[in-house]
């Protein structure tokens, strides 16, 4: 893993030890962005911008380098402060094959929250006229849908890639909606990864070849449904924590396989993208 790389899961690391990895508080609607491009932070990016957001407060959704808050005519309040590591591709002149080449980099992003001078429309933002219920069926019946996968009933909510279907208990079974649709998001975004879709298992497969394996699908799948319930709008404070406490449980995991926490984040962002059908 390159140092780059190594940076930014310092920053997750830091976080899982004061005590939950919560990015997705529900204050916070608009996605990370950057202030002088104006385009959202994907992946690994968005991941680590929101969770120093949430994690420290900050109201603004906007972030910049030193240099972009420079050129923009503003400066930081605090010649210290804090900025949240991102990472970069940049290209290398192509092999003697012909082949692309790049390297990985990083560079560190400041929250607007601590900068002073300048001036940057809000980012507008949909409301919530909706039942967060309603909302959370939507997501689930459209998805279920147009891809096709069954939902059966079981006492034991699951995903079987044999068969692509999702099994859920009854919601009366659950404390609340909200841990209800939690559980649904996760095995959603478990069914995310059959061949006709992600493919990140084989279709007939039972059996996941090692723990690194399975435990790197656990996370895709609970990031996933912690992102879907924010969208959602059913992402109460318990079920926060319930999957704070979920991913944390898999801190050992994340410190041993650091670059495979790196892509299961990426491969949650691409599951929430198309259980959303986002383009």
């Amino acid at each position: 893993m390159s140092k780059s790389s190594e940076k930014v899961i310092e920053v997750i690391e830091e976080y899982l030890a004061e005590g939950g990895l919560i990015w997705h508080k529900p204050y916070m609607a608009a996605a990370q962005t950057n202030a002088a491009s104006r385009c959202e932070y994907k992946g690994i990016n968005a991941f680590v911008t929101a969770l120093v957001a949430g994690m420290r407060g900050y109201a603004s959704p906007y972030w910049a380098t030193f240099r972009q808050i420079r050129e923009l005519g503003g400066t930081l309040k605090d010649a210290k402060g804090q900025g949240a590591p991102i990472l970069f591709y940049k290209d290398l002149p192509d092999s003697k094959d012909g082949k692309k080449q790049f390297v990985i980099r990083h560079s560190f992003v400041f929250n607007f929250d601590l900068v002073e001078g300048v001036e940057i429309e809000s980012l507008e933002t949909a409301g919530d006229d909706f039942e967060k219920d309603s909302c959370a069926e939507a997501i689930c019946s459209n998805y279920l849908e147009w891809e096709s996968v069954r939902l059966g009933d079981s006492a034991i909510p699951c995903y079987s890639p044999v068969t692509d279907t999702v099994k859920m208990p009854v919601i009366e079974s659950f404390v609340g909606q909200d841990e209800y649709y939690s559980t649904l998001f996760h095995e959603l975004g478990h069914s995310t990864g059959h061949k006709s879709r992600l493919d990140r298992f084989e279709k007939t497969a039972t059996l996941f070849e090692s723990k690194e394996d399975y435990s790197k699908e656990e996370l895709i799948a609970e990031i996933t449904a912690a992102l879907l319930c924010h969208t959602a709008g059913v992402d109460s404070e318990a079920s926060i924590k319930n999957s704070a406490a979920y991913i944390a449980g898999w801190s050992k995991f994340i410190r041993d396989n650091s670059s495979s926490f790196v892509s299961a984040v990426n491969q949650a962002y691409k599951a929430k993208s198309l259980i959303l059908n986002e383009a």
